[in-house]
């Protein structure tokens, strides 16, 4: 054994790097170079003083660091302590999509619902019927994002685009008195709904899903019964024998 490699393992050996067989090769070496033997003598002088060296006291930053560490509001209510508001919201979202379903059963059995002012009863099937459709695709959107919350945001972009054009022809026919007081009010679902998806969407964070600690919390609201997404295995890695010498970096 060379110098060089002596000195490598007895650097080693002091971080209890070395297996028995390299400290064993390094101390023959040993006996027989006296200028390893001194700089094993240094070596074993400096790790000794390393070790008993008193730490040097730092400044404290605890009043710093805990305060950048305490979760938001936001972050807890998509943990655990926001489970129960996530069930409500479901619920609320299923009954939503029922009040939304019967107003499209309404239109589209051709029950009469003004269209014009009060002085005027007419109505328009054909119109009814393709509100009608429009209506219970958005119901049965509602009741999906009430059994699978983890779609909310995908639903956000057409429900607010929807909602948001609807609001403002009904504030315009309003005005314009070509709409009767009924028919804006049998929108209102679609807002309710709308604010619902929202907020899910907005509990459940950017993932999609709510914090791992409180699926099980989550678990009893409607769709309780949906497969969770496998997880990812983690997998250990193999032990191997310690690494050659030359490829361990020296103390």
């Amino acid at each position: 054994m060379d110098c060089v490699t002596s000195v490598e393992i007895l650097s080693a050996e002091l971080d209890g790097a070395t297996t028995e067989e390299e400290s064993r090769r390094a101390r023959r070496h040993l006996e027989g170079c006296a200028e390893c033997r001194l700089r094993h003598d240094r070596f074993r002088a400096l790790h000794r003083a390393v070790r008993v060296m008193p730490a040097e006291s730092g400044p404290d930053v605890t009043d710093a660091v805990l305060p950048a560490l305490r979760p938001r509001r936001l972050d807890r209510l998509r943990g655990e302590a926001g489970g129960r508001a996530r069930v409500l919201l479901r619920w609320a979202l299923a009954l939503v999509a029922v009040l939304q379903l019967a107003v499209a059963l309404l239109q589209l059995t051709g029950v009469e619902i003004r269209v014009g002012a009060e002085t005027a009863r007419t109505t328009m099937p054909h119109i009814d019927h393709e509100t009608g459709a429009w209506n219970a695709a958005v119901a049965v959107g509602l009741a999906w994002v009430a059994l699978r919350a983890r779609h909310a945001a995908a639903h956000l972009p057409v429900l607010a685009s929807f909602t948001g054009v609807l609001g403002a022809l009904c504030l315009l026919d309003l005005l314009t008195g070509r709409v009767g007081f009924e028919r804006v009010v049998s929108h209102l679902p679609v807002l309710l709904g709308l604010v619902l998806v929202a907020v899910l969407a907005l509990l459940n964070g950017p993932h999609g899903t709510p914090a791992p600690a409180a699926r099980a919390s989550s678990d009893t609201g409607p769709g309780a019964g949906e497969v969770p997404e496998p997880a990812e295995a983690e997998v250990e890695p193999l032990r191997s024998s310690p690494p050659p010498v030359a490829r361990r970096e020296s103390a």
